[in-house]
């Protein structure tokens, strides 16, 4: 394959894409240490975590610069460093309490070295030689959570647990949720289980994946984004709602799921630039929709199952790390709701275990089917995995 954006670099305009020789390396290490305390009432806990995750990518100078217009040379580092305290308290035959405190702290830096080729007002190339842009940032975050539950045997057979939780942040934006929960389960015969929920969930971007580039920079070179628009990205906000029954028969027990996620400021992901870096972005409004059909069976030694997945995840309006859009997109965008990329249509699994006294043997298998049907460019991942508790 040859380069097609007909750009000259010191005297060179081809290169064949098979010499290419990019590198990009990631690397993370986490340490945690942990406390636990039971008593006959009491289950305490207090973790104290670290992790310091690191990426660097390394161009193909010339051939970088003639397939895409930037040669990019980008370090990232970031050293997040927290607490964790959780307890589960048995006030009393019909109530237990759960409760806790979560803070996290990050620092991330972020050091970039762009090389570009300069372009006139009407987009023709200027020269031949590179011309180097520097942008380096560096910036904390912190992030507070509090959260208290309560687990209500309302009678033998039905379970009500409801409770609030707290989430602040303080990073590229100050934003913070009051978040209600609660989730009925009902037992209305043996081997019969009715569940239903409502959680609101508050979910700030991957911080160290927030874009720190200075757009203006680049204006007037072959790297200049679509547009200028930069707005830094916003914490998801969700509505979720879950009904769901259970039926147990003999050593069949089939099971089935429905949910919906009504969700302002829906959180996606997409590569963008020169290095295989993932960036958030944001819809104005968006809804993941879907059912779950589960069946397992068991029998002495042998047990089996299967699951099946359905699910539909759409988003509308564009309104952050815009620049990394074509106008003529985000203008579409703005009216109409479009397929998150890799939205799972559906997913099945399946597999089979078999115990010969301390040996188990086990098989899997899986598929899925993602839908972009409507997509009108790609896309990373898509939004967060839909959450299966309503309480924490």
């Amino acid at each position: 394959m040859h380069p097609d954006l007909g750009l000259t670099v010191n005297g060179q305009s081809d290169y064949l894409s098979d010499r290419l020789n990019e590198r990009q390396r990631e690397g993370t290490s986490y340490a945690i240490g942990t406390y636990l305390k039971t008593t006959d009432q009491l289950t305490a806990q207090v973790s104290l975590f670290a992790r310091y995750s690191t990426l660097s990518f390394r161009p193909d100078t010339l051939g970088d610069l003639l397939f895409a217009g930037i040669a990019q040379d980008a370090r990232k580092q970031d050293t997040a460093a927290g607490l964790q305290a959780e307890g589960v308290y048995n006030l009393n035959d019909a109530h237990t309490l759960r409760g806790g405190v979560i803070v996290q702290g990050d620092r991330a830096t972020s050091k970039t070295a762009s090389r570009v080729l300069a372009l006139d007002a009407n987009g023709d190339q200027i020269g031949d030689t590179p011309i180097l842009i520097t942008d380096n940032a560096s910036r904390t975050s912190w992030t507070y959570s509090v959260f208290l539950q309560d687990e209500w045997k309302l009678a033998d057979s039905l379970t009500l647990n409801y409770g609030l939780r707290y989430d602040a942040l303080s990073s590229f934006r100050k934003e913070d949720q009051l978040s209600p929960r609660v989730n009925l389960v009902w037992q209305p015969a043996e081997g019969a289980t009715v569940h239903f929920g409502y959680a609101r969930y508050f979910t700030p971007p991957p911080y160290e994946l927030v874009a720190s580039e200075t757009v203006a920079k680049f204006v007037g070179t072959t790297a200049e984004a679509p547009g200028t628009a930069n707005t830094t990205p916003y914490s998801e906000r969700t509505h979720y709602f879950d009904l769901g029954a259970q039926q147990k028969i003999g050593g069949v027990t089939l099971g089935v799921d429905a949910y919906y996620k009504k969700i302002r400021h829906m959180l996606d992901e997409g590569q963008f630039g020169a290095p295989i870096i993932l960036t958030p972005f944001n819809y104005d409004q968006g809804y993941v929709k879907g059912i779950e059909f589960t069946a397992a069976y068991e029998h002495g030694a042998f047990s089996t199952y299967a699951n099946l997945a359905l699910s539909k995840a759409q988003g509308k309006n564009i309104i952050s790390s815009q620049f990394n859009f074509d106008p003529a997109d985000l203008a579409y965008i703005a009216d109409h709701y479009i397929y998150v990329d890799h939205d799972q249509t559906y997913t099945a699994s399946a597999g089979a275990s078999y115990r010969w006294g301390g040996t188990a043997c086990r098989g899997t298998c899986s598929m899925g089917r993602a839908c972009a049907r409507t997509a009108r460019f790609p896309m990373g991942a898509s939004s967060r995995p839909t959450p299966r508790s309503i309480c924490r």
